[in-house]
């Protein structure tokens, strides 16, 4: 898949923004902490959404080091009550191998980077 248009090179920033903004500990360093205790590894691990859901409560999805999609919740008031959720099987056209797959799309996005082994380095 051919990643030269402008709309490609906004999605890749886009991943590689939250994922500085996660690895930076720009949102709150315990959200850190949280993903590290779910055994990711924050520097192989690139970020396709994050958003504020509430006061230290944070919602997304990433991709890890082995490729899998993973969805979260976190409440950092209430760890015991977040999720992470692998959802690679039900991803459908967002897989960058579907037929219909959108590199604009920023699971997409991430699922390319990382079989590219571009980690949101740069």
């Amino acid at each position: 898949m051919h990643l030269e248009k402008i709309s490609h090179r906004v999605t890749r920033d886009a991943v590689h923004q939250a994922t500085r903004e996660v690895r930076q500990g720009l949102l709150d360093p315990a959200l850190n902490q949280w993903f590290s205790d779910q055994g990711l590894d924050l520097g192989r691990t690139l970020f396709a959404s994050l958003c504020p859901f509430d006061q230290r409560t944070y919602t997304g999805t990433l991709v890890d080091p082995q490729g899998h999609v993973l969805e979260f919740l976190v409440d950092l008031d209430e760890p015991d009550n977040s999720s992470l959720e692998d959802v690679s099987h039900e991803l459908g056209p967002k897989h960058p191998e579907h037929p219909d797959a959108d590199p604009c799309d920023r699971i997409t996005m991430a699922l390319l980077m990382q079989q590219q082994g571009d980690v949101g380095n740069s």
